[in-house]
């Protein structure tokens, strides 16, 4: 007893599961995730609920609301009771990509926001016999005539853009309904390069039909660590998108406060990095303010490299 009164005093309930726990929360929690089941998301989601439900005291339901281009699940928690017991997974291609591109029944004011945890790694790779084998050279190449590439969408497509404002490249999207589509064009050279994630492009390069010549994101690939990211080929851009959980705006602060405990210390948990690891992705423990701050940021920066390339809606 003594000890439950120590844990309740310091404010560490969360710490102590099966010890003590806040009165609240007092039933199932509930996590729409954006995608289908077995992907990256759902995985790295479904780790993640596990560590938080220890803490939480109560368990946590994954739910798949696919379809919209990730936009499903964000889009049906806008609406729902803040109540504290409901939310959904969202990155940057809902929270701050999409908003630009498609009539959305939300914006980011919509949402109370939680903690991020989880960072997807993306890659570009070219077809095994091209000439092209650097991020410097497939700058040039794009430099002197129309390069296509292909992706299953945002943000992969914007960091293209991106480059193509600033260095007056000429990369032309090539849209696939999915990664796995994405890469198959590649190998079979209907385009120049094909970005996307690890799990999509690894049997491809491992078998050596396809050459990875950068990782797009800020870390190396753990599967290929002697490919340079393309900040260390002198390219200043990384393709990047933290997954994080949105809430309906104006669930009371006491219960914010609790989830945003569990989710963040259950994203620090060595097993949740291990489940990523194997599904090409890092661990990313976000803060909830911070993890608003970055989409909010996103939001605003993306606005007119999505508007030069005709993509935005306004």
């Amino acid at each position: 007893m003594k000890r439950r009164q120590a844990l309740i005093a310091s404010g560490s309930v969360l710490l102590a599961p099966g010890i003590a726990r806040a009165a609240w929360p007092d039933r199932e929690i509930t996590i729409l995730v954006a995608y289908g089941a077995g992907g990256s998301t759902d995985v790295s989601t479904r780790a993640m609920a596990a560590e938080a439900e220890k803490l939480l005291g109560v368990p946590i339901q994954i739910v798949n609301r696919t379809g919209g281009q990730g936009t499903s699940a964000p889009a049906q928690v806008a609406t729902m009771r803040p109540d504290g017991h409901v939310m959904a997974t969202a990155g940057m291609a809902a929270l701050a990509i999409l908003p630009h591109v498609l009539d959305l029944p939300y914006t980011l004011d919509s949402f109370g926001f939680l903690p991020g945890y989880a960072r997807y790694l993306y890659g570009i790779a070219v077809p095994a016999d091209s000439p092209i084998t650097t991020a410097q050279e497939l700058i040039a190449a794009g430099r002197q005539r129309r390069v296509t590439f292909a992706a299953a969408g945002a943000p992969q497509n914007v960091g293209m853009f991106e480059l193509n404002a600033r260095l007056r490249t000429r990369f032309a999207f090539i849209p696939f309904p999915g990664g796995a589509e994405a890469v198959t064009a590649a190998i079979g050279k209907h385009v120049d390069f094909v970005i996307q994630n690890p799990p999509e492009m690894l049997p491809a390069l491992q078998s050596g039909r396809l050459r990875l010549i950068a990782s797009a994101s800020d870390a190396r690939w753990k599967e290929l660590p002697n490919v340079p990211t393309l900040r260390e080929q002198g390219v200043e851009l990384a393709v990047d998108s933290v997954l994080g959980l949105v809430m309906p705006r104006g669930v009371p602060a006491d219960r914010a406060e609790i989830l945003s405990r569990a989710f963040l210390q259950a994203a620090r948990n060595p097993a949740v990095a291990e489940t990523l690891s194997r599904f090409g992705m890092i661990p990313a423990p976000v803060p909830a303010a911070d993890f608003e701050a970055m989409q909010r940021r996103a939001l605003a920066e993306f606005g007119p490299h999505l508007r030069e390339a005709g993509l935005a809606r306004r």
